[in-house]
């Protein structure tokens, strides 16, 4: 079992990053206030205020404020044996509040208590402290039993940084191991884990990332079926080949034959850029390496030095060689002249069309019909799945999708992230989104018809940590029911999760029914 051997309260780092150099047992860290990194063993997490963590051996960790907030840690040191050991009839099995580096959400009442004991312990009275061992007892059995129960550990970060660290190491060897070490399960509680959340074992979705990729290699000229098996991990291109038949249902050499050398395509529009990446082409040139922090699939696209709207980077076009140009109606005449110079070029419309529609027309155009349709069927199915376990998770209760920036408010309507949570999830819109706006803007902060009941908040970074502050300190914020409630998800501004295309909505179809899985259990 396990003992309770001191509570600490920290407001401040010392010089090296560790103020539990110290400590002799395990340590389970609550943060009250502030923003903090922690790096353990080359892993870092990423804490805010109510996250806890519990961390096997203090003397290793590394942190760093990364916020200009008041810091408050709590350190509660553990001994005693703490085993996740899935081999052992007498080891304790314990659920993931004892679960090594693994970022946990606390309620406000499970915060409070811990605070408590905090004050109770500095009164050095033995028999007082015997108390506290059992009040702590009885505070980690039901912290644990709630998140056994409603997996509210930060899943959906623990997913995503799994997701991300295989499609930006594919070309690497990468085991089940590496990845439960990484989230600081056993191997076996990993991929009951992963299947969990992702629908496929950790293997199985590695594999698919590798096939993708592969696909895409395999219809370049001048690419053997040994450089691809190299290129996407495999060392032995027979046993990629062995897979690659097994996965896509034909051999490496068929798939060459049955499908033709992709046609090179430039995109001036970053929405545009999003389409092809959903219809399994690599742009041979793209504006702004925006979607690239996102996905292993630009590592070969050429990035222009001019945006949409701007003259044309034609040293850049011109080595790129493009068989086809896609522009949008915000490229001048004049330019589209210009560009057709250098390649055929088609003006997709942008603001008039919907993002299915641009979709089918670029597919139209790059000879992919069969594939477009394919991927909607997908996705729709994809969809419906995911806003039927919404509705059984949340109901009918509202959402929206904040942009703040230095002078207004930006609200998603029904288009953008909009598009995904209100028509692809079914998700109910607040009272301020009327149908079919494709948006809403507050000239100023405040809006007393904000009523929804969960909210999605993003600061654009020309908004200063001052004023972010002034906003969520604000009472108008503070009595918004869903502040209240804890249902508002805060994340840094994501130009690939705020875009309008296929790729972006299917990046938003995985990541938002994971956080409203979180803040549903707030």
């Amino acid at each position: 079992m396990y003992n309770l051997t001191s509570i600490e309260h920290h407001t401040r780092l010392p010089s090296n990053g560790n103020p539990f150099t110290h400590t002799e047992g395990q340590l389970l860290l609550l943060l009250e206030d502030g923003e903090i990194c922690l790096t353990v063993n080359c892993q870092h997490r990423d804490l805010k205020a109510g996250h806890f963590i519990f961390l096997q051996d203090g003397k290793q960790l590394q942190i760093r404020q990364t916020s200009e907030d008041p810091l408050r840690i709590i350190a509660l040191e553990i001994e005693g044996q703490v085993s996740n050991r899935e081999d052992s009839e007498e080891a304790l099995i314990l659920p993931p509040l004892f679960e090594h580096n693994r970022v946990g959400i606390l309620q406000s009442h499970e915060r409070e208590l811990i605070k408590e004991l905090h004050i109770l312990w500095q009164k050095h009275n033995q028999w007082e402290r015997i108390r506290i061992q059992g009040r702590f007892l009885q505070w980690a059995a039901d912290v644990g039993e709630r998140l056994e129960a409603t997996s509210d550990y930060d899943s959906a970060s623990l997913v995503l940084d799994a997701l991300r660290y295989m499609e930006q190491n594919y070309q690497t060897p990468i085991t089940r191991q590496q990845l439960a070490e990484r989230a600081g399960f056993s191997e076996g509680y990993y991929s009951r884990f992963f299947k969990k959340n992702v629908g496929k074992s950790p293997q199985e979705y590695l594999t698919d990332i590798r096939m993708h990729h592969a696909k895409r290699l395999l219809t370049r000229q001048q690419s053997s079926i040994q450089d691809v098996a190299a290129q996407v991990g495999y060392n032995n291109p027979l046993y990629f080949s062995r897979i690659f038949k097994k996965t896509v249902g034909l051999s490496p050499t068929v798939y060459i034959h049955s499908n033709p050398r992709q046609i090179r395509v430039a995109a001036m529009n970053n929405q545009y850029t999003g389409h092809l990446l959903a219809l399994g082409l690599e742009p041979c040139a793209a504006t702004g390496p925006a979607f690239k922090a996102e996905t292993s699939l630009l590592d070969h696209t050429l990035f222009m030095n001019a945006y949409e709207g701007e003259a044309p980077d034609s040293t850049t076009l011109l080595r790129a060689e493009p068989d086809l140009i896609l522009t949008s109606e915000y490229t001048d005449d004049t330019y589209v002249q210009q560009l057709n110079q250098i390649a055929p070029t088609q003006t997709i419309a942008f603001q008039s069309q919907d993002w299915r529609s641009q979709f089918l027309e670029i597919a139209e155009a790059t000879g992919r019909n069969q594939q477009a349709y394919s991927w909607l069927d997908e996705y729709d199915e994809k969809s419906h799945q995911a806003a039927t376990h919404l509705r059984q998770q949340i109901g009918s209760a509202s959402i929206v999708s904040l942009l703040v920036r230095s002078q207004d408010c930006f609200v998603a309507g029904y288009r953008h992230m909009g598009a995904v949570l209100y028509q692809d999830l079914q998700l109910s819109t607040p009272s301020l989104i009327h149908e079919q706006q494709s948006h809403y803007i507050a000239e100023d902060w405040k809006m007393d018809d904000l009523d929804a009941d969960y909210i999605m908040l993003v600061f654009h970074p020309s908004v200063s940590d001052a004023e972010q502050q002034r906003w969520l300190n604000s009472p108008w914020w503070k009595a918004r029911e869903a502040v209240r409630r804890g249902r508002v998800y805060w994340d840094q501004m994501n130009y690939v999760f705020g875009s309008y295309n296929a790729f972006s909505h299917d990046l938003l179809l995985r990541e938002i029914p994971e956080r409203l899985r979180s803040l549903s259990c707030m």
